[in-house]
């Protein structure tokens, strides 16, 4: 019977060598598959950022402190000026002067008596003249000058109770100073003075003697006496 002979010592040795590389190389392939298979997942997890937390109950401050404006503009906190000023108010305009025809003062000696006046159609205007002086048919001489002016004039008269006038004055109804004035350049008297029509007439001429006069005359003691007179 033949028995094999025992394995020599070098061949132990070769397949341990053997054995040793095998497990090295095994362990470096396992090992630089694993480090492969994590560099994805390191990568990704790199590029994410984590939030800072916010503490509890505290509000975070806006980093433009500007409030946003619809239409995605910025109003500016505070807006620019142009340089222009705000005109000066504008002082209301003075109103011209009421005419003399209004009616409306008792006394208007202070205007111009050479003033172009707008006189109504002497035919439509009725006058009373009264005799206030001593002056025999003073009255009756005014009222010849102002029929010849177109003027209806009413029978001449003479103020009651002797009562007797100092100057001559022109009374007038409402809306009727210009007629007045018209008269009394007729008269040549054209600075008058001029008076709204009292109730009762003045120079106690009774209220049916006037009857529808718009201006009544009457004549005083003065330069228009002296004239009828002359």
């Amino acid at each position: 019977m033949d028995v094999n002979p025992p394995p020599s010592t070098n061949q132990t040795a070769l397949k341990g060598v053997l054995i040793v590389l095998a497990l090295i190389a095994a362990g470096a392939f396992l090992l630089a598959r694993g480090l492969n298979d994590d560099s994805p997942q390191t990568a990704t997890t790199a590029a994410t950022p984590t939030p800072a937390a916010t503490p509890s109950g505290s509000t975070q401050a806006p980093e433009n402190p500007q409030a946003p404006a619809t239409n995605g503009e910025t109003t500016p906190a505070n807006p620019p000026t142009t340089g222009e000023t705000s005109p000066p108010p504008v002082a209301p305009a003075t109103p011209p002067p009421a005419s003399a025809g209004d009616g409306d003062s008792s006394n208007s000696t202070d205007d111009d008596p050479n003033a172009l006046l707008e006189c109504r159609d002497p035919s439509t205007i009725q006058v009373l003249v009264a005799n206030g002086t001593n002056v025999q048919g003073a009255a009756t001489r005014l009222t010849g000058e102002l029929n010849a002016s177109n003027y209806v004039t009413l029978q001449p008269a003479n103020t009651r109770d002797n009562q007797i006038a100092s100057s001559s004055a022109f009374y007038y109804r409402a809306g009727y100073e210009v007629d007045a004035r018209c008269i009394a350049q007729v008269a040549g008297v054209s600075a008058g003075p001029f008076f709204v029509m009292p109730d009762p007439p003045p120079g106690a001429i009774p209220r049916d003697r006037l009857g529808n006069a718009f201006v009544l005359v009457i004549i005083g003691s003065d330069a228009l006496a002296q004239r009828l007179g002359g």
